[in-house]
């Protein structure tokens, strides 16, 4: 008889076979982060873009600006803001970096450039650079400025604005600072609520520079609010020509490129069409595996082999009884067959045909093949050695029974050894 070694499948032969699953899902996950890298820096450039319909963009004023009249150019680096300014008598630039990328040496480029330039929520490198008699601007609480508070003519049209964006603070500065500066304070907060949400004064090398801390007036998810819409029109609409310049990382060391500008147009459609390959090789390989093979092993079991395993078996756990309703069944199932009585037999029929053939009587049979029960150990192994002999006694008799004239009964096997 051959046998076979059933090997536990172990945590590291486990990991083996879902090497490829997990590489897939890392791989996946990779592709995830570099993805929301790359398009991140896209989504938080578009705060203040003329482009950008959603409430954070400026599209609306830009729109309006334009049906108005007004010749808008949208710039998308420095230089192309300053290459954009022909006349500056005549031209209102706006310029806004959300991600703080210009230095100090660029934002004094602006200086002078445009009659009018309005910056909106300007970094700290900005108002050190052009108004350093100012704080650099602080987290405002928002809430609503209803007292313009200066005598600019486009805070006064306004009223009362939502002071959304960042605060700027002018007590660090003197008096004289401020009036040499022509500094007006307009929409001022009270104490902790971030300073005031608008300042004017004058450029260094001429022009009118407004600090716009409250970014939220020009954005699109607030210009509809209070005074908001009168604000951003007066400031933005006072001159012909308006540029608008949100800095990006274009403007990074002069020049520098955002990351989703390195490589060319193609790579993400090949790196789209190259993730749908690997799904579709992951799912073809999944089902190359197909369901599990259970293979016959080659080993023939003895009836009296699997008879004695059970009885011993049964015999270890102490259920003398359990034990010989099991041989019994089996006794009856293969009386049963070898006389061909078929799988819906009773108890009586099987008796009576057995005694039939053997001659032995029914009583003796039926307290045999039911009623008998044993009190040790001993008893168990007379009953199991008695039901034995019984099939052999049976299969005899139907032997001779069936036996031709050229056959013999000892050329039959035993069918006990089956």
């Amino acid at each position: 008889m051959t046998s076979s070694e059933v090997v536990t499948p172990t945590v590291r032969r486990t990991l083996r076979r879902a090497l490829f699953w997990i590489v897939l899902a890392a791989l996946l996950l990779a592709f995830a982060a570099v993805y929301g890298l790359t398009t991140r820096s896209t989504t938080e450039a578009d705060r203040f873009s003329a482009d950008e319909a959603a409430p954070a963009g400026s599209r609306a004023l830009v729109q309006v600006l334009g049906d108005a009249g007004i010749d808008v150019v949208a710039a998308e680096t420095l230089d192309d803001a300053l290459a954009a300014i022909d006349d500056p008598a005549t031209t209102t630039l706006v310029a806004a970096d959300p991600r703080t990328v210009l230095t100090a040496e660029q934002w004094r480029e602006l200086d002078g450039a445009a009659a009018s330039l309005v910056l909106v929520e300007p970094p700290a490198p900005a108002v050190g650079s052009l108004a350093p008699a100012i704080a650099p601007g602080v987290p405002s609480l928002g809430g609503v400025r209803d007292e313009a508070g200066c005598s600019l003519p486009a805070a006064l049209r306004a009223g009362s604005i939502t002071a959304d964006g960042l605060g700027l603070d002018a007590s660090g500065a003197t008096a004289a600072d401020l009036g040499a500066a022509g500094v007006q304070l307009c929409f001022p907060g009270g104490e902790g609520e971030g300073g005031a949400a608008l300042v004017s004064l004058d450029q260094p090398a001429g022009g009118t520079l407004h600090l716009l801390g409250a970014g939220g007036v020009v954005q699109n998810g607030l210009i509809g609010r209070e005074g908001n819409a009168a604000l951003a029109l007066g400031l933005t609409g006072e001159h012909p020509r308006l540029v608008w310049y949100v800095a990006s990382t274009a403007d990074i060391a002069g020049g520098t490129t955002a990351l989703s500008e390195l490589y060319p147009g193609w790579v993400n459609p090949v790196a789209w069409l190259a993730l749908t390959v690997g799904l579709a090789a992951a799912v073809w390989r999944g089902r190359r595996l197909g369901p599990v093979v259970i293979e016959n092993l080659p080993v023939v079991v003895r009836t009296t082999e699997t008879m004695e395993g059970r009885a011993r078996l049964y015999a270890r756990e102490g259920s003398r009884l359990r034990a010989l309703d099991a041989l019994r069944v089996g006794t009856l199932r293969r009386l049963a067959e070898g006389l061909a009585l078929g799988s819906a037999a009773g108890l009586d029929d099987i008796v009576t045909a057995v005694s039939g053939i053997t001659g032995r009587d029914r009583a003796g049979l039926r307290a045999l093949l039911v009623d008998r029960e044993p009190r040790d150990d001993g008893e168990l192994v007379a009953l199991s050695d008695e039901l034995l002999e019984l099939e052999r006694l049976v299969q005899r008799r139907v032997a001779l029974a069936d036996d031709g004239p050229g056959e013999r009964p000892a050329d039959r096997p035993d069918p006990t050894t089956r």
